[in-house]
């Protein structure tokens, strides 16, 4: 199945030759001329995994947006081919503002993060903002919700939308991320999904409410109904929780990709007449929006008007996109020769960011760095069995396997001198790119992430000469790596992830330099600290990530036979940091 999204896409602007694919990174882009009205304001860039057509490719077009990034099926987009979709669409990087709007999935969040983090840094993209769409109203377990986020879902077509219709009329980058922002926050926008199997009569079995796009596990299982009445009644207490009774609403109903129009049709007949006890309905929209494959099962999303009174002006802006759901009805017309328009990827030679090379270390530290980063590869690559060992505890069993691999990955570049180790924040991101491709998945993001931050510490200096290296600039790349997992990932200090340790190693290493210790004291101090805090994660509830789903009830202490493998992936490589220390000045 995902060796046929290039080639899905590929046919797909062929019936729609008004867009263009980046071939070797999955993108569907605007085909615009240079200088022409539709290359100005604000640029909208959507996306996610494949597998929920028309979304987001069916949305790319004049009034709505500008890109659309397509991972595999149900797997987040690549930050790298995120990035380059952004690159394509807003090739200005010190004019053009750029506006993600990501559904509240962790791998759509850090690799939209991550692109974005990169965009800053590498190319100069200094506006840049991440819109994160998280209308799902069926999750109200507190810890869930916070932990691992409410789920975007078909709501994020009513908002692209929306944001759409104001970046052609002109809007500024931080008027549509407010506007949107406050959409979400302010309780106006509310979807609820679930799937069913339909059995002989008007009987429904299998009914599971709140599911997600993915096959993530409902809120609520009923074996068997006689009808849609309860599943309304249901979804309709978890929606007046965020839309107040009596408000005047937009109506969507989503259909995942296997409902027939029929069964459609006997549900739009019972949720209106329920719906307009509780609401009054100023319109509905219906049909595919955001599919889940070919699902049996339907969302509901409702619109709040009471947020503007331009919003029904924003949703009728005109638009011409491939999906004719809100009525484009237009075809795309343009020359014979730029009927087909295929693009992949030119790698130009770009000027590198000065700023990288601000603060540099002493000449003589660079076998110092490149012996420390070599030792903590090789002790990471001997701990494989035992990281795997502590992750089949309550994961899949591959932690080791995957911390292996970026080891490996790292051996390899400094075996061939591809590691700038001269300047700590050249050297850094570096290393964010060679994890996350070498680890891959949610941890890849997760350590490609906090070294992309961390190497802002770096990248700042008071004067136009070359700066030293001083334990200051260690503690603030920390902090600041630290600060983009609370950022992207959602976790915080106690969840039980690898934040603890590092946190944790945060705060006693701003203890002792402030206290003046030396350096060999203070990387000890850390590496202390990050061992301890690894080994209390054994006595800590699950609060972020896939195992908060499966973490037992109860007051938040829950005793487990190992501590978090990520956690203790990062007291080994502390561990080893102070150890290649000990070696290199011991010799």
């Amino acid at each position: 199945m995902n060796s046929n999204v290039n080639i899905a896409l590929s046919g797909f602007i062929r019936a729609n030759n008004g867009l263009r694919l980046i071939q070797d990174r999955n993108c569907i882009v605007r085909h615009t001329r240079s200088g022409s009205s539709a290359t100005t304001g604000v640029k909208l860039i959507s996306g996610g995994g494949s597998g929920h057509e028309p979304a987001h490719i069916g949305y790319v077009g004049r009034g709505m947006l500008h890109g659309a990034v397509c991972g595999d099926v149900f797997a987040a987009p690549s930050a790298t081919a995120i990035l380059d979709c952004l690159r394509t669409v807003a090739t200005d990087p010190g004019g053009d503002s750029v506006l993600f709007v990501v559904n509240n999935y962790t791998g759509d969040r850090l690799n939209f993060g991550l692109a974005m983090e990169r965009a800053r840094s590498l190319y100069g993209y200094c506006r840049v903002r991440m819109l994160l769409n998280d209308d799902d109203c069926s999750i109200e377990d507190s810890m869930v919700a916070r932990s691992v986020g409410k789920r975007g879902l078909a709501g994020s077509v009513l908002l692209i939308k929306v944001l759409g219709a104001m970046a052609e009329l002109g809007f500024s980058l931080d008027e549509l991320y407010e506007y949107g922002d406050g959409l979400l926050r302010k309780g106006h926008m509310a979807t609820f999904g679930f799937t069913f199997e339909m059995t002989d009569g008007d009987k429904l079995r299998n009914v599971e409410l709140g599911k997600g796009l993915h096959g993530e596990p409902g809120v609520y299982k009923m074996d068997e109904c006689d009808g849609f009445e309860s599943i309304v009644w249901f979804m309709m207490e978890r929606m007046v929780k965020k839309v107040p009774e009596f408000a005047e609403v937009v109506v969507l109903v989503n259909n995942l990709g296997g409902t027939s129009e029929i069964v459609v049709g006997v549900f739009l007949d019972v949720l209106t007449k329920l719906l307009e006890t509780r609401y009054r309905i100023r319109r509905i929209y219906c049909g595919t929006y955001f599919s889940s494959l070919s699902q049996v099962g339907l969302s509901v999303t409702l619109l709040n008007l009471a947020y503007n009174e331009q919003l029904l002006v924003y949703l009728d802006h005109e638009v011409q996109v491939a999906s004719k759901l809100f009525g484009s009805g237009q075809s795309f017309h343009l020359e014979p020769s730029d009927r087909v328009k295929f693009d992949t990827i030119v790698e130009v030679e770009t000027r590198p960011n000065p700023d990288l090379f601000k603060i540099k270390l002493q000449e003589s530290s660079t076998s110092l760095v490149n012996n420390t980063l070599h030792h903590i590869a090789q002790v990471l690559q001997t701990s494989r069995d035992l990281l795997n060992a502590f992750d089949r505890e309550c994961g899949d069993g591959d932690t080791g396997n995957t911390i292996a691999n970026g080891a490996t990955a790292l051996l390899a570049a400094l075996a061939t001198a591809s590691i700038d180790l001269l300047h700590p924040a050249k050297m850094l991101q570096d290393i964010s790119t060679i994890l996350q491709l070498s680890i891959g998945g949610t941890s890849g993001a997760i350590y490609s992430l906090f070294f992309q931050a961390a190497s802002k510490a770096f990248q700042t200096s008071t004067t136009n000469r070359v700066t030293a290296v001083t334990l200051n600039h260690w503690l603030t790349a920390l902090a600041a790596g630290n600060d983009a997992i609370v950022q992207y990932a959602l976790t915080e200090l106690g969840d039980r992830t690898m934040l603890d340790p590092l946190r944790q190693g945060e705060f006693r290493l701003r203890t002792a330099v402030q206290q003046g210790l030396p350096a060999m004291d203070c990387v000890e101090i850390f590496a202390a600290a990050c061992g301890e805090a690894a080994k209390d994660t054994q006595h800590m509830r699950p609060r972020s990530g896939r195992a908060t789903y499966s973490a037992s009830a109860g007051d938040g202490s829950v005793d487990y036979r190992f501590p978090d493998p990520g956690a203790h992936a990062v007291s080994i490589w502390a561990r080893s940091l102070f150890e290649a220390f000990t070696i290199f000045f011991n010799k």
